[in-house]
């Protein structure tokens, strides 16, 4: 038997890094699991494999920081599947400068994004976990939400806010036997951490400061990730909500 057996769960960044990651790890451990991104081609392909391997899934494009495309994805979870028992709100976007140099739109969008899509997720998603008697909720927030860092505001507010969200919700829900946690990774090879390393003039000597920063001396997987989700998703965790794990290779201790 899976860890997730019978277990409906969707997750938003479905398409690639630690949502697919996910997705990949919870079909194999029994879940049917809703997945949404913004690429088509990615989202697919993360179907396919599921379905490949005897899994059920299914996928949309949807962008999580608009409120109509994210009620239609969960409606179109609940159609196919009938129930819902988790959410891993983990879709986010990434972005650069401190708050002078911030342009409003783009702070704007990385809040809408990253703190806003995780409420309005949680906001269409609640009712459908309360209806089948209970489920937990994942936000994958980040390091930086924990310890600050320079050039980076929106995405440091942003990721922070999501703690604040995840400790109301879990005081909010509990009767209903909701559980609400937050995953804070450190660096991971993904696609947002590559095209961060990117903009960067000396790309070389940025990824090896991130190495160099971490105590584990590594960049994370996504696969390691998703264990960690797995476990909070699982009957493993039944005792924790309001609670912030962080898996970022000691970067937080040093």
């Amino acid at each position: 038997m899976g860890r997730l057996d019978g277990k409906v769960i969707i997750i938003t960044g479905g398409g690639s890094g630690i949502g697919a990651a996910s997705a990949r790890l919870f079909g194999t451990e029994g879940a049917r699991v809703g997945i949404c991104d913004l690429e088509q081609v990615e989202v697919n392909a993360v179907v396919d494999e599921i379905t490949a391997r005897g899994g059920e899934a299914l996928g949309m494009v949807a962008d999580v920081s608009n409120s109509e495309q994210v009620k239609t994805f969960v409606d179109a979870v609940i159609d196919r599947f009938g129930r819902l028992d988790g959410l891993f709100s983990n879709a986010g976007i990434s972005g650069r400068g401190n708050v002078v140099e911030l342009d409003e739109v783009d702070f704007n969008r990385t809040i809408a994004v990253n703190l806003g899509g995780a409420f309005l997720c949680c906001k269409h998603a609640i009712p459908h976990l309360a209806r089948s008697g209970g489920g937990s909720i994942v936000l994958t927030a980040s390091e930086l939400a924990l310890v600050g860092s320079r050039n980076n505001a929106a995405y440091t507010a942003s990721k922070a806010g999501l703690i604040g969200l995840a400790r109301s919700m879990a005081l909010d829900h509990a009767g209903q036997g909701i559980r609400v946690n937050v995953l804070c990774p450190g660096p991971i090879d993904t696609p947002m951490l590559r095209d961060s390393i990117e903009r960067h003039e000396d790309s070389r000597a940025y990824e090896q400061m991130i190495i160099d920063e971490t105590p584990l001396h590594r960049v994370g997987n996504p696969e390691e990730i998703a264990r960690v989700a797995l476990f909070l998703f699982s009957d493993d965790s039944s005792y924790m909500t309001g609670s912030t794990v962080v898996a970022d290779g000691g970067a937080t201790a040093a």
